[in-house]
């Protein structure tokens, strides 16, 4: 799957900073939650990734209602192994907490257990990193039995490493009877195997929702399914919405989507063509999260094409696509057909960049998903992708054979059909590649077509 070059294509677009009022004086910033974020920038790193990442982090505060009221970022040779950052820098992030009222402090970066205890003791704010904030929304955006299941071990499997030194009660509960009595387990080793226990019981319940899983889609097996992909907040459930005619709903924030929803693009096609909206990507996604949500993605894995939703009006959408990229590499999905469709037209100034686009990725489309002109233009652009790489063939099927003539009305684009035998009905169809193998006993050239009809 290849992304090309852009030549350095950047959308002419106002962003965030540049149309984002300013705060007046008198705005409060004693929020009940309300958050200072914490940047570290090591010598070989880029500031403007970083810039990005913190930027990124601030959209998922907003996500979970948490006001940002101030930023620091320290530059660094290394990290240090108490708390992250130098015990200067941290006492100035107390200063900037208790002056703006924050409290919370969240830290762009991983933290170890120990790290989140001093900085907590240190700040006076509850501390949180990345992955934790992410997790927090998955959590809160959880809706089905599935994505709940998910969640929760994702949460104890992040959990159970910090729970070294979590306990003052570290003593051993007393074992055994009045005689003989000796040590038992701390409370921790009791947390730990009670928190394992857990999670091999919410894997078992995930293996069983696997399977009832693949049960509706081997269902599905003749269709055609498109795939929805891309950063999380691209617009995919709009566009989902849009194509469909569906009611799902579409929010302006990271991660509103959790679950797979599926919809047939258009019941009167044939084959059947069913759209899929999948959980978004994002940078530095926590390695439990991908391993949690990977039963998810399997949509994305039995997708025979995949529409990779793109935000063309964010300033970094170029860096937001080599994530998708990555991400499908590593889920396993990098051979799957792509059509790069460029969302969010309807925010970008410079009229000429869906021509430049369209050469930089052939077969993209730029679209708004608010426009209804460009849904139908999408839609279009997705039949015509499977008609151009479908298979065209003549099929002999006997009258008597049911389930042949069935499986192509369901599975085929009939270009014609004669009965030219009363016994025999021959179809000139199109077909996926798929079908083709599927209906190989029914396959004929001119020759065998010829003697099928006696001639």
């Amino acid at each position: 799957m290849d992304y090309p070059g852009e030549h350095a294509i950047r959308p002419r677009v106002k962003t965030y900073r540049q149309t984002a009022p300013k705060l007046e004086q008198d705005v409060k910033l004693t929020a009940v939650r309300s958050a200072v974020i914490v940047g570290v920038l090591l010598p070989h790193e880029d500031s403007k990734i970083l810039s990005d990442d913190l930027a990124e982090l601030e959209a998922l505060l907003t996500t979970l209602g948490i006001v940002t009221v101030g930023h620091i970022i320290q530059k660094r040779p290394k990290l240090t192994p108490s708390c992250l950052i130098g015990t200067g820098k941290v006492e100035a992030i107390r200063e900037l907490a208790r002056d703006r009222g924050a409290t919370y402090v969240i830290v762009d970066r991983p933290l170890s257990p120990p790290q989140v205890r001093n900085l907590e003791e240190m700040t006076k704010c509850k501390v949180m990193d990345r992955s934790g904030v992410i997790l927090e929304i998955f959590s809160q955006n959880a809706k089905t039995n599935a994505a709940k299941t998910q969640v929760e071990i994702a949460r104890l499997e992040m959990m159970l490493p910090r729970m070294v030194g979590q306990w003052t009660h570290l003593h051993r509960q007393g074992g055994g009877g009045a005689v003989g009595r000796s040590d038992g387990e701390k409370q921790i080793e009791v947390d730990r195997r009670r928190a394992r226990e857990r999670i091999a019981k919410l894997k078992e319940q995930l293996v069983q929702i696997a399977k009832e899983r693949e049960t509706q889609r081997k269902a599905r097996r003749n269709e055609l399914k498109v795939a929805l992909v891309g950063y999380t907040n691209s617009g995919k459930t709009t566009i989902m919405n849009s194509m469909t005619n569906g009611d799902f709903v579409a929010k302006d924030a990271l991660f509103a989507t959790l679950d797979s929803n599926i919809r047939t693009l258009d019941p009167n096609t044939r084959p059947k063509l069913l759209l899929s909206d999948t959980v978004g990507f994002i940078r530095n996604l926590p390695h439990t999260l991908i391993e949690s949500f990977k039963s998810t993605l399997d949509e994305v894995l039995e997708a025979d094409l995949l529409l990779v939703a793109v935000d063309i009006s964010h300033e970094n959408y170029r860096a937001q696509l080599e994530t998708t990229k990555t991400v499908l590499a590593e889920i396993g999905a990098a051979h799957i057909p792509v059509i790069h469709v460029f969302n969010k037209m309807d925010r970008v100034d410079d009229p000429f960049l869906g021509r430049i686009l369209k050469q930089a990725y052939p077969g993209s489309i730029a679209v708004s998903a608010y426009k209804q002109e460009d849904m139908i233009r999408l839609r279009e652009h997705v039949y015509q992708f499977f008609a151009a790489n479908f298979i065209r063939c003549k099929l002999a099927i006997p009258a008597s054979d049911r389930d042949g003539v069935s499986l192509v009305y369901r599975t085929c684009m009939i270009l014609d059909v004669s009965y030219e035998r009363q016994d025999l009905a021959v179809f000139d169809v199109r077909m996926t590649k798929s079908v083709y193998q599927k209906l190989a006993q029914y396959r004929l050239d001119d020759d065998d077509t010829a003697a099928a009809l006696g001639q």
